[in-house]
């Protein structure tokens, strides 16, 4: 037997003009989730995904609600045509949120509220502080580990996301990042990306603002997952609202262990893996994996070939 997992993005995944296709077949699911959402955080998400300026669409206080909608939009509407539900589910960062949310954990207007605030706060916290997130290509995590040591004197720079056994994302204070991708460079990588992300997220530039989180996180009430829900910095699925919460608080500042959560998956059996989002980034990730077989829904094409395929 075949097991079935989803995904879900993170940042990175925008784009302006994002999720057209649907739009353009008067989507009435899509646009009723999307109505929603900017009822509920007081702006028009769906004018800035198809207008942008892109300047705003890659604004973190924007951005987190626009890939929660999205990834949210796209699973009603694969519940609505009675798509399959997956044994798991998993996100990459921000998609934790979009996981939570589809299994039943966090209702979706707190879900929303929380990524807003976190977005601001994450931004606020660094907003005299140059930053950056590069994505190091075709490197091993020990010398990209060593890379970012070299790096940081007063100024930090250390790993972020373990995407892949050659994609490793570093994250902090730009001029250390900067000079941490150099050494990279020197050490073998095959290529070093510039994240669309203005945020240092998963690095200790994001632990001043855990308390201020953990205040606004105690306002919602979080529910056992209908659906295991595999989170970024344990490997694992809590059951229990101090758990994922406690785990919520630790991913702003941790590292998002995106290649041990596939494997973990990976190691149960062959799988179907759903990436349910805007874009294809994850599903890219898992091109050199020979078990896994790994769908999108970035398009309505994309979307009905892997229903057709699951279902």
């Amino acid at each position: 037997m075949t097991l079935f997992a989803m995904l879900f993005p993170g940042q990175g995944s925008q784009y302006t003009g994002m999720l057209s296709s649907f739009f353009k077949k008067n989507n009435s699911i899509l646009t009723k989730t999307f109505d929603e959402a900017s009822h509920y955080i007081q702006f028009n998400l769906l004018k800035i995904i198809q207008e942008g300026p892109n300047c705003k669409i890659n604004e973190s206080q924007y951005t987190q609600p626009i890939i929660l909608t999205s990834s949210v939009a796209l699973y009603r509407l694969w519940r609505h045509q009675n798509g399959k539900n997956p044994f798991f589910m998993s996100g990459h960062s921000l998609g934790e949120y979009s996981a939570l949310v589809c299994a039943d954990s966090i209702n979706f207007s707190d879900a929303l509220k929380i990524v807003h605030l976190r977005g601001k706060i994450m931004q606020k916290n660094v907003m005299n502080r140059p930053s950056l997130m590069q994505a190091i290509i075709g490197l091993d995590e020990k010398k990209v580990k060593k890379a970012c040591l070299m790096a940081s004197n007063y100024e930090t720079a250390s790993l972020a996301s373990i995407n892949s056994k050659d994609q490793i994302v570093i994250s902090g204070d730009k001029k250390a990042v900067y000079k941490a991708g150099l050494y990279c460079k020197e050490y073998g990588a095959k290529s070093i990306l510039n994240l669309i992300v203005n945020v240092p997220a998963h690095c200790k530039l994001m632990k001043p603002i855990a308390k201020k989180f953990e205040k606004i996180l105690k306002i919602i009430k979080i529910h056992p997952p209908k659906i295991s829900v595999i989170n970024n910095v344990d490997v694992k699925c809590e059951k229990t609202e101090k758990k994922i919460k406690n785990a919520l608080i630790r991913q702003l500042y941790s590292v998002v262990r995106w290649k041990e959560i596939i494997e973990f998956m990976q190691n149960k059996k062959k799988i179907i893996m759903l990436e349910v989002g805007p874009n294809k980034i994850l599903t890219n990730l898992n091109k050199n994996h020979k078990n896994i077989v790994s769908l999108n829904t970035n398009t309505l094409n994309s979307f009905m070939k892997a229903f057709k395929k699951i279902n």
